[in-house]
């Protein structure tokens, strides 16, 4: 596959669409799906306070040294919330470096959400072209993609931003598989690319992905078994995708089996909120809607029953068709409500069914369409178009121009949805930053306290202990005036840290993380220099081959 775009545009192969077609093409749709986004004020969304309060705290980081600290002090006045250990930031840090450059609030977010917008286009294009080797099929399958109601809502109506930066990597764990079966793995970094990516962007949607890996593979595992090589090679790009994201799940399952969680306590009927068959089809927040599904019909005109990648198209429709009818009571949610409580809305499977019925439909429109592949196009393009406007139409969250002052406010950083994430010792959430200039010590006294950085400064004199305004994650550590460690724990008043002075007259404490936080952090560095070093050598010896040829 050749990655770059200019050559896949204008290469034999795709006489039928000319470049200048494909580029009309896809112009327009990325317009239209990010239209929206023209406007000097900020799009509004569910979820957006959040996620604007996560980029503000990762430039607060960035602008004070701490690029990569994984409890964000920004959050609750300075208490700290450890956003970053448990949600990925890797494509937060557009917008947060935007941010400590200077953009505003508002113009950052928006150019990150057309960054997300275009780079899952041009996935989805480049993977399904993989896939076919027809520009036909990858451009409509990416128009589709782009413009499906689940996706805009992700986008406008919802803010799910780990949902759609996850849209950014499906289609090349849909070109992996392909990759695994069809091609004999000749390249495995697909797969790795893609199954990294989904989980630096969004945990759950890695499950979902994960499911749809171990059923490709039971179903090719007899050609797996014959080729042991092949095999092997699958095993290995599993171990690499671990190493490469060590870094993130690594320090957050060490978290969550040393403290306990609001998330084990957090109930949600997820029962409830399954759907029935026909609210699937409904233009509603939370739908698969119908546009989609209609192109899929193009399957009734496909008789090639031999051909391997109508065959993959034939199981993305299947799988696809599984996970839509799995948001409904065809799956038993109440009675596994236990387990799978944390996807709290069925209807996030709709992620999966828009990725697999957008490469199905391309390939089935493509091979159905004959001659008439642009005229096939277009009725694409204005369908999903049209699809868009309504979805993007019938949102009514609205716009806000935040000032880029707007999280100096104590208020406004205490925004953490239904903060899973914080301790069971925080019984009080309301009360988080109300207090966070001060330290009370073991006699209920308030002592001010300095903040610089990371670093929390407090006069300990007198003192048998102090619970200073830090929410206790592991990974804290208190020192005194001549830098011996001081014992510390979450058994402070609200969730605080109490910090045992032994006489101190002064006690520092911060986030300095844990052993196994800088281990994962080295060994997913190690592999991806590893990594990069093999694949330079690799490129030079066939480079080198083919000179000599």
């Amino acid at each position: 596959m050749n990655l770059h775009l200019r050559s896949i545009l204008s290469s034999k192969e795709n006489r039928d669409l000319n470049r200048g077609f494909v580029l009309a093409v896809s112009l327009i749709t990325l317009f239209f799906a990010c239209l929206p986004l023209f406007t000097v004020n900020c799009i509004q969304g569910h979820d957006i306070d959040y996620h604007l309060l996560r980029i503000e705290a990762l430039k607060t980081g960035i602008l004070n040294g701490l690029p990569f600290l994984r409890v964000n002090m920004l959050f609750f006045g300075g208490e700290g919330y450890a956003s970053s250990l448990f949600y990925p930031d890797f494509l937060l840090y557009i917008p947060a470096l935007l941010r400590a450059a200077g953009v505003g609030i508002n113009l950052s977010f928006h150019i990150f959400v057309g960054f997300c917008i275009i780079a899952a286009f041009v996935s989805m294009y480049l993977s399904v072209y993989y896939i076919t080797e027809r520009s036909t099929s990858a451009l409509i399958a990416a128009t589709a993609y782009t413009l499906c109601q689940y996706h805009i809502d992700d986008i406008y109506t919802r803010a799910a931003v780990g949902e759609y930066t996850a849209f950014i990597f499906l289609p090349l764990i849909a070109a992996g598989l392909f990759d695994l079966s069809e091609r004999d793995f000749k390249k495995p970094w697909l797969l790795i690319a893609g199954m990294s990516g989904v989980l630096l962007c969004h945990t759950l949607s890695t499950v979902f992905c994960i499911i749809l890996c171990i059923c490709y593979v039971l179903i090719h595992i007899k050609d797996l078994i014959g080729k042991p090589v092949k095999l092997f090679i699958l095993m290995a790009a599993a171990l690499l995708t671990l190493l490469l994201t060590a870094f993130y799940w690594l320090p957050f399952v060490e978290q969550i089996r040393s403290t306990e969680f609001k998330y084990k306590i957090a109930k949600f009927d997820v029962g409830y909120e399954k759907l029935l068959i026909r609210e699937i089809f409904e233009n509603k927040v939370g739908r698969m809607g119908i546009a989609l599904i209609i192109l899929l019909f193009a399957a009734l005109l496909i008789r090639h029953a031999g051909d391997r990648i109508v065959r993959f198209a034939d199981f993305m429709l299947a799988a696809g068709m599984i996970f839509m009818l799995c948001t409904t009571g065809f799956f038993p949610w109440k009675r596994l409500e236990r387990y799978v409580m944390s996807v709290q809305f069925p209807w996030r499977l709709f992620i999966m069914a828009s990725l697999l019925f957008s490469v199905a439909a391309g390939i089935y429109i493509e091979k159905a369409a004959g001659e008439r592949k642009k005229l096939a196009v277009i009725a694409v393009l204005a369908l999903m178009t049209v699809s868009a406007v309504c979805n993007i139409n019938r949102t009514e969250e609205g716009y806000y121009s935040y000032s880029d002052d707007y999280y100096d406010m104590t208020e406004y950083t205490c925004t953490v949805i239904g903060g899973e994430w914080l301790p069971l010792t925080v019984e009080k959430r309301g009360k988080l930053g109300k207090f966070s200039g001060y330290a009370f010590d073991d006699k209920g006294e308030k002592r001010e306290v300095g903040r610089r950085k990371n670093t929390l400064t407090v006069n300990a004199a007198g003192s048998e202990y102090l619970d200073v305004p830090f929410v206790y994650y592991t990974g804290y550590t208190a020192v005194d005036e001549k830098g011996q460690r001081l014992i510390i724990d979450g058994s402070g008043d609200n969730g605080r840290i109490r910090v045992y002075t032994s006489g101190a007259e002064s006690v520092y404490v911060y986030y300095a993380g844990t052993p196994l936080q800088k281990a994962a952090d080295i060994i997913s560095l190690l592999t991806l220099i590893v990594t990069a070093v093999l694949v330079i050598l690799r490129n030079k010896h066939y480079s080198g081959r083919r000179e000599g040829h």
